[in-house]
């Protein structure tokens, strides 16, 4: 089985987690926003993927069930969603002044503002550009909340029920936060809602909680479910958002020892293509994950926020920056070696020196367990359930070295490129199968491999290995045995 017969809707779903990487904590050491001294913020709030449905319609208002130009309302079970935001950054305090943006799909899952697409369950392909039902903005109050009137959202095909966020702060007309996130409920009240005949489709929905991309790939996910409380006809839903608000920078950045690192597996250095973290303070003015907006005749950018990296004197791609982290794709080189890594955030630039080389392996993991998708049923494996021998499973990863074609550092692409060199995987100690490894998406490598038979229950460490340099050891996965 090659890559190309089954990769589809599995890249689609890593790529939500690792598009969406930004917004994840799958890249080493990935800043979480977590105040372990507080109450309501000692779990943090995933940021996710806006998805592709998002427009910036400015619409202050309350009630978003309606289209502002006719005053029609969508049908739905009513559900009134009350949002209080807390800022970790700041003691925990009530975040106020905030801009919070919802949107969310009707009964039939239609979003407003779209161009022509088909949302499953028989609905036909639909077309509402123009329209602007179910969207729209609060700024919160003293106590960090805001409040909307809309409906229960229906379903779309490949998704559980979910509503976006998108919580902004600004310093006049500078935008300081952009922090996206999405609120998830129980299956059991979607169940009941699904039920109304508002919701009646001809086939039912194919995606619960348990099996969403989105839902299962955050970490804290349960921070994103909403409570919700039944009153008739009617839903009360309440959800608490802790994120870090970012603050303007007023210094020049600063990095530490060993700060510039392989964004999956942590090991210092750098390689030409790769994925890579880099730590230190005033690094950004604000936080910020890339968006489709972001790209530059279809590359990554090389400037957000007006923080820039150059490595040897070339630009690198930016993803996400930070006060205190920057996710990178490391330009194209040949050099290995010592090199300059100089981070400007327009108060500044720094200067620290990394290691260059043509490889540098690291496959990606989050809570300790190994990033999968097992191809029979598309599930996503990471420390929930466990494998069995015969599985086939994707691993994922970044710095696995050239490709045949060679792929371009930077371009947004979907594809399927081989490493030029073996690839191989052990799980447990003992060599897997491996059935494909190649370059699939800008600096995101993929391996195919077979878990193997005799392996005993428990978590075992899976190593990939290329051109004699293997992957961090610390990466698990859960074997049934």
């Amino acid at each position: 089985m090659r890559y190309q017969s089954t990769n589809l809707h599995h890249r689609r779903q890593v790529l939500r987690l690792l598009g969406a990487a930004a917004g994840s904590a799958l890249f080493f050491g990935r800043e979480t926003s977590v105040d372990a001294a507080s109450g309501s913020c000692a779990v943090a709030t995933p940021q996710v993927t806006e998805g592709p449905y998002w427009v910036d319609e400015h619409l202050f208002r309350s009630d978003i069930r309606t289209d502002p130009a006719t005053g029609v309302a969508r049908a739905g079970i009513p559900l009134t969603l009350t949002i209080t935001v807390m800022n970790s950054s700041s003691g925990c305090s009530a975040l106020s002044g905030a801009f919070v943006d919802i949107w969310h799909c009707d009964a039939k899952g239609i979003y407003s503002d779209e161009s022509t697409y088909n949302p499953g369950g028989g609905t036909g392909n639909v077309n509402t550009q123009g329209q602007r039902f179910l969207r729209g903005y609060q700024i919160t109050d003293a106590n960090g909340q805001v409040t909307f009137t809309t409906i229960y959202p229906g379903w779309y095909s490949g998704r559980t029920i979910h509503i976006h966020v998108r919580v902004r702060t600004y310093s006049g007309s500078t935008e300081l936060t952009n922090f996206v996130t999405q609120v998830f409920f129980d299956d059991a009240v979607t169940n009941t809602v699904l039920s109304n005949s508002a919701y009646s489709r001809t086939s039912a929905r194919d995606t619960t909680n348990n099996t969403d991309g989105i839902y299962n790939g955050a970490a804290n996910k349960t921070a994103m479910l909403a409570t919700l409380v039944s009153s008739g006809s009617a839903y009360a839903a309440s959800i608490t958002i802790d994120l870090a608000a970012t603050a303007p920078a007023t210094a020049a950045p600063a990095l530490g020892t060993n700060s510039v690192v392989n964004a999956a597996s942590g090991a210092p250095g750098v390689a030409p293509g790769s994925w890579v973290s880099l730590f230190g303070s005033n690094l950004a003015t604000s936080t910020y994950a890339a968006l489709a907006d972001d790209l530059v005749s279809g590359y990554l950018p090389t400037n957000l926020k007006n923080t820039t990296v150059e490595i040897d004197g070339a630009l690198a791609f930016l993803d996400y920056v930070s006060p205190t982290q920057i996710n990178l794709l490391a330009p194209p080189s040949s050099k290995t070696g010592s090199v300059s890594v100089v981070v400007t955030n327009g108060y500044g630039t720094t200067t620290t020196n990394a290691t260059l080389q043509p490889i540098l392996p690291g496959l990606f993991s989050q809570n300790g367990y190994i990033l999968a998708v097992r191809v029979s049923d598309s599930a996503i494996i990471n420390g929930a359930g466990s494998v069995a021998a015969g599985d086939v499973l994707e691993l994922y990863g970044t710095g696995f070295g050239p490709t045949s074609p060679a792929g371009t550092p930077g371009l947004v692409f979907s594809g399927a490129y081989p490493t030029t060199n073996a690839v191989t995987v052990t799980i447990g100690g003992v060599q897997a199968q491996v059935q494909f490894a190649g370059l699939i998406a800008a600096g995101l490598y993929q391996i195919n491999v077979t878990v193997p038979a005799g392996l005993p229950a428990g978590d075992q460490p899976v190593v990939a290995t290329v051109a004699g340099l293997s992957s961090q050891a610390t990466a698990m996965l859960k074997v049934a045995g």
